[in-house]
């Protein structure tokens, strides 16, 4: 009886870990085109102070293709919020991602 308990919650974990895995791949993810966001967003404004993306709503597209010479496995769109001198602003954001250990490779933001 307990060698049945314990291959159940084995194979427990085992159905819950492609689940996680996926979990944790999007938040870095998206955490890779935050970073890719400020880095580009400080350079194109002195005055940049915050990029956070808002994760409720985020669309998340497998992709597995090459736009140009470059792979991209994940297309990621959303809301964001947008901060230089001024108050916050809702913003878009669309990231071009290149897989788990690669970082997102093209972000671009949009006003409202």
């Amino acid at each position: 009886m307990g060698v049945r308990i314990a291959l159940a919650a084995v194979l427990c974990a085992l159905a819950a870990a492609p689940a996680a895995f996926a979990q944790d791949s999007t938040e870095g993810g998206l955490r890779d085109c935050e970073k890719l966001a400020a880095v580009k967003l400080k350079r194109d404004n002195p005055n940049f102070k915050h990029f956070a993306i808002q994760r409720a709503g985020v669309e998340e597209d497998k992709f597995t293709d090459k736009v140009g010479s470059q792979y991209v496995s994940t297309l990621y769109e959303g809301d964001a919020t947008y901060q230089d001198t001024g108050a916050p602003q809702q913003v878009r954001f669309i990231c071009l991602h290149a897989g788990v250990g690669k970082g997102a490779v093209f972000v671009h933001v949009l006003s409202h």
